[in-house]
C-alpha cells in the first residue's frame, strides 16, 4: 500500500512509545563523531561515510551472529564515563526528535566495559545522569533495562540482578536476556532470573528470534518474562500462539531488525499482521536503529505499507505499548492519559 506524503507527516508527528531499543545499537556514526570531539575515542576513521558503512547493515546479514558482530566497533564508544553520559543524552535527544514520549533503553554493562574496566554501578549512574538531563530538556520519559548477555557467567548475571534491584525506582525498570539464543537457551539462566522474580524486578527476554518458539514458553514459565523480545518464531506453533494470547504476554516486534538479522526471510513474510489479527499483544520498536538504519516512525510506516495497519490501529498499538511499559502504575496512567489526549 502506497503511503501518501501527508500520512508520512502524520506518522512522524504522532507521540510514540518504544519498549525495545538497545542503547549500544542507537550509536550512529554522527553520535560517535560528536562524542569523539569531546572525548578521546579510538575510531578506525573520522570519515562519516566510512564510519556508517562499518556500523550499518544496509541489506540483510547472513545470520543473527553476523548482525551482532556490528556491535564490536560500538564497544569503542565508551572511552570515559563522561562519554557514557553524553551518549545517553544524545540518544534520548534523537528519540525526542522522532516524538518518542517514553522509551525503555536496554544496555549491557558487560559489553560497555569491554574496553574500559568500569564499575557497573558507575555505568548505570552515568547513563541515568544523561537520560535525566534529556528528560529536563525534551518531552521524553525514560526507563532503563539492564541486560544479561547469554555469554555471561552466572555470577555476572546475578550482579546484574542485584544492580537492577538496587536502582529499582531510581530509573531502572527491569532486566533483559539477550545474545545468541541458539547457543545459549533461556533455561541456562533460571537461577539468576528466579532471584529477579523474588525481588519483584520486571523481566523481558529475547526469545523466539534466533532460537525456536519453545524458548518463549521457557522464558515465561521459568524466567518470569512479562514481555518477549521479538518472539516471531511463535508463528510456527498455533498452540503456542493460543497459550501466549491467553496470558496476555506482549511481543516486542522490530520489523526492520528481524529482516536484517535474517530472523524472517523478507519484510513481506514477517508474521506481524497474523500475530496481531490472532489477538497477540504487540508493540513496535527499532531494536538497533543505528545498525538497522531506521526510526520508530519508519517502523510504523512499514507496518502500514506492507501489512495494511490503519492509523487507528497504530494509535491503539501506541496506547497498548504504554500499558506494557515497565513503570509504576501512577506513571503509566499519566502517560496513557497524555498520549490519548495527543492522539485524539
Amino acid at each position: 500500500m502506497a503511503i501518501s506524503a501527508d500520512m508520512v507527516d502524520r506518522i512522524r508527528a504522532l507521540p510514540k512509545v518504544e519498549l525495545h531499543r538497545h542503547l549500544e545499537g542507537c550509536i550512529t556514526a554522527e553520535i560517535m563523531l560528536e562524542v569523539a570531539r569531546e572525548h578521546r575515542m579510538d575510531l578506525p576513521t573520522s570519515d562519516l561515510g566510512e564510519l556508517r558503512s562499518l556500523i550499518q547493515v544496509k541489506d540483510q546479514a547472513g545470520s543473527l551472529k553476523e548482525f551482532l558482530d556490528k556491535f564490536y566497533l560500538l564497544g569503542k564508544a565508551f572511552p570515559s564515563l563522561g562519554a557514557v553520559e553524553q551518549i545517553a543524552y544524545l540518544i534520548c535527544r534523537d528519540c525526542a526528535r522522532d516524538n518518542i514520549r517514553y522509551v525503555e533503553l536496554r544496555f549491557s554493562p558487560f559489553f560497555m566495559s569491554r574496553e574500559q574496566p568500569y564499575v557497573w554501578k558507575e555505568l548505570v549512574h552515568h547513563i541515568l545522569k544523561g537520560t535525566r538531563r534529556a528528560e529536563q530538556e525534551f518531552a521524553i520519559e525514560t526507563g532503563l533495562i539492564v541486560g544479561i548477555s547469554r555469554s555471561n557467567q552466572l555470577d555476572d548475571a546475578l550482579r546484574i540482578v542485584a544492580i537492577a534491584d538496587e536502582y529499582s525506582g531510581l530509573g531502572v525498570v527491569g532486566i533483559d536476556l539477550f545474545g545468541d539464543e541458539a547457543a545459549y537457551p533461556p533455561e541456562l539462566f533460571t537461577a539468576a532470573f528466579s532471584s529477579a522474580v523474588e525481588s519483584g524486578i520486571n523481566i523481558t527476554v529475547h526469545a523466539g528470534e534466533g532460537g525456536g518458539e519453545t524458548n518463549i514458553r521457557v522464558a515465561v514459565e521459568q524466567l518470569g518474562a512479562k514481555r518477549i523480545g521479538h518472539g516471531v518464531k511463535i508463528i510456527n506453533d498455533r498452540a503456542m500462539m493460543e497459550w501466549l494470547r491467553e496470558r496476555g504476554i506482549p511481543l516486542e516486534i522490530c520489523l526492520t531488525s528481524n529482516v536484517k538479522t535474517s530472523t524472517v526471510p523478507s519484510i513481506e513474510r514477517h508474521p506481524v499482521r497474523a500475530l496481531f489479527d490472532f489477538g497477540i499483544r504487540i508493540s513496535l520498536s527499532t531494536d538497533d536503529p543505528a545498525i538497522c538504519v531506521t526510526t520508530l516512525s519508519e517502523e510504523y510506516l512499514l507496518a502500514m505499507e506492507y501489512f495494511h495497519f490503519t492509523l487507528p490501529e497504530i494509535k491503539a498499538i501506541i496506547i497498548d505499548a504504554a500499558d506494557q511499559a515497565f513503570i509504576e502504575p501512577y506513571r503509566k496512567q499519566a502517560l496513557k492519559k497524555r498520549l490519548a489526549s495527543e492522539l485524539a
